[in-house]
C-alpha cells in the first residue's frame, strides 16, 4: 500500500513506511523522520513536521506515559485493523480470529503437549546443523 503525502516544502513522503517522528534535541522545532527501508533519517522543517503531525492526527499536547494510563486497547485495535487487513488476504482475518480464540480456550494438557512437540522440533533441527550454526541451542 502506498500512502504519499506532500509536505509544505514540496517533499513527498510515503507514510506507509512511517516508523517515527523525532525532535532534534540540538535544534528547536526541527524533527527527523524515520521511514522503513530508508538508510538515513529525513530532516524536516517545522512546517513539514506540523503538517505530518496533522496528517497522522498527533497532538503536541499528548505525551505517552510509561504506565500506559492514556492507552486504550480497543481504540488501538481499531486503529490497527486497516494495517492488519492489508497484511492478510481476504478471508484469512476470520481464520486468524478463530485461531486466536482456539488458543485462548486451549487446555493445559494440550498446551504442554504442543510445547513438548516444539522442543522436540528444536532439538531435531539443531541436531542436523553444524556446531556454531544452531538455531535454538547455544552450542
Amino acid at each position: 500500500m502506498n500512502i504519499p503525502v506532500e509536505l509544505p516544502s514540496g517533499k513527498i513522503v510515503n507514510i506507509d513506511r512511517f516508523i517515527a517522528l523525532l525532535p532534534v534535541t540540538s535544534r528547536e522545532r526541527e524533527y527527523i523522520l524515520i521511514l522503513d527501508g530508508y538508510p538515513e533519517p529525513i530532516n524536516l522543517e517545522p512546517k513539514d513536521a506540523d503538517a505530518l503531525k496533522d496528517f497522522l492526527q498527533l497532538d503536541a499536547e499528548i505525551v505517552v506515559k510509561t504506565n500506559n494510563s492514556g492507552w486504550e486497547k480497543t481504540k488501538q485495535l481499531q486503529q490497527n485493523k486497516r494495517a492488519i487487513a492489508s497484511l492478510l488476504p481476504g478471508g484469512q482475518i476470520a481464520l486468524l480470529a478463530k485461531r486466536i480464540e482456539r488458543h485462548k480456550n486451549m487446555s493445559q494438557t494440550e498446551s504442554w503437549q504442543r510445547r513438548e512437540l516444539f522442543e522436540e522440533f528444536q532439538q531435531t533441527i539443531d541436531a542436523q546443523r553444524l556446531p556454531g550454526q544452531k538455531l535454538y541451542s547455544q552450542s
